[in-house]
């Protein structure tokens, strides 16, 4: 009846689309629109022409499904459950007490950079040294992704091997290689066993969010943004930070190649020139700039 041949806007059954093809109708190209996540998109599809080895409807409607998917975005049901346009980001929280400075460094107000020193116990798995650069592409998500710390390091025991860094929050036992990482450690014959390393940690292996986070109170905000011109780093120091000063100036200094002076505000702008105070807080006291 009447009612079996009425369709949802946009879109048409196939019995429509084939008797349309039948007396040679066709359509410009639709646009579909469909809810993405947290986004819209409105998404151009060129219309599917049916042949004549189509002419069968369940064939003509396998066809038009089979190119709606090549369509970028377009996601048909029972193809997959979710669709999301953000890439997958993990969730779990790493536990940050590993790479952080000792605990015995909270208040220091002059920076000693030998209290930096740490020891931490990193998994680590025991190559030939001929076969580290082919491997290590194989074991991108397994292998510490830690700047400043080598991922490669030399065996202290055996000449002729290597140690690679591994990541202490993914890799515990054998059993923590992926299916894929135990087949390429199998052809390239290396056992999947792995060992501890106490690898010495010092104050060049800290970031500045890390070392200031450590120093200051904890639960006070940190510094670690600042305006740069030229040479000059210049900080909106709060007063929970005043009593650091000099140490973060350092810091600022030792962290940020190509910056010699670090300098912070003691007063508003409130002049037509819109001048205010600097008080340097470390380093060259020379403000002129290219």
């Amino acid at each position: 009846g009447q009612g079996r041949d009425q369709s949802a806007p946009g879109c048409s059954p196939p019995r429509a689309a084939w008797a349309r093809k039948r007396r040679g109708v066709t359509h410009p190209p639709r646009i579909l629109w469909r809810p993405f996540g947290f986004s819209r998109r409105l998404l151009k599809v060129e219309s599917c022409s049916i042949t004549e080895s189509e002419s069968l409807i369940p064939l003509a409607w396998t066809s038009l499904t089979q190119k709606l998917r090549k369509a970028p975005g377009i996601s048909l049901l029972g193809q997959q459950k979710r669709f999301s346009t953000m890439p997958k980001v993990e969730t779990n929280e790493r536990d940050s007490e590993l790479f952080s400075p000792p605990s015995d460094v909270r208040g220091m107000t002059k920076l000693d950079r030998t209290a930096f020193k740490k020891t931490v116990t990193i998994p680590v798995l025991k190559v030939k040294k001929e076969i580290v650069n082919k491997l290590m592409r194989s074991l991108k998500r397994a292998a510490l992704q830690r700047p400043g710390i080598k991922r490669v390091i030399e065996d202290a025991e055996d000449e002729e091997s290597r140690l690679i860094m591994l990541d202490p929050y993914k890799m515990f036992t054998h059993d923590s290689f992926e299916k894929a990482e135990l087949s390429i450690l199998t052809q390239l014959n290396v056992k999947p066993q792995i060992s501890k390393y106490n690898l010495e940690l010092t104050y060049e292996n800290f970031k500045t969010e890390e070392i200031l986070k450590a120093v200051l109170p904890e639960g006070q905000d940190v510094t670690s943004g600042f305006s740069r011109v030229g040479h000059i780093a210049h900080l909106n120091l709060r007063d929970h930070q005043l009593p650091f000063k000099h140490l973060i100036g350092q810091v600022m200094i030792d962290k940020n190649p190509g910056i010699t002076s670090v300098v912070n505000k003691i007063n508003n702008i409130d002049n037509t020139y819109r001048n205010f105070q600097m008080e340097v807080l470390c380093g060259e006291e020379n403000m002129m700039t290219k």
